[in-house]
């Protein structure tokens, strides 16, 4: 087994915690569209997208559309200040290209 440090497994749950709850604001249908895709897709979960953000980016494109940059911003607010630590930039980099 993979041994994950305590400071990667908070940044885990805080980055999973920040995008759900920019989805719940979208609304909860969209929440659960969200999540059903991913897994159906990806058979990946919220709290896997750390390592893969491209599918998250692929999905939230799908569901939202033009309104993808909406999410994406609901998204850095809600991390907030943690934007400027190195895994929540590398996260939002490839979620931004």
């Amino acid at each position: 087994m993979v041994d994950i440090s305590s400071e990667d497994k908070v940044n885990k749950a805080l980055l999973a915690f920040c995008i759900e709850i920019a989805l719940l604001r979208m609304g909860k249908p969209q929440y659960e569209k969200v999540l059903t895709k991913l897994e159906k897709e990806y058979n990946c979960y919220l709290p896997d997208c750390d390592k893969n953000p491209e599918f998250l980016k692929r999905v939230l494109q799908d569901i939202f559309g033009n309104a993808y940059a909406d999410i994406l911003r609901e998204i850095k607010n809600e991390m907030g200040e943690f934007t400027s630590k190195k895994y929540f930039e590398d996260f939002l980099t490839i979620l931004e290209k």
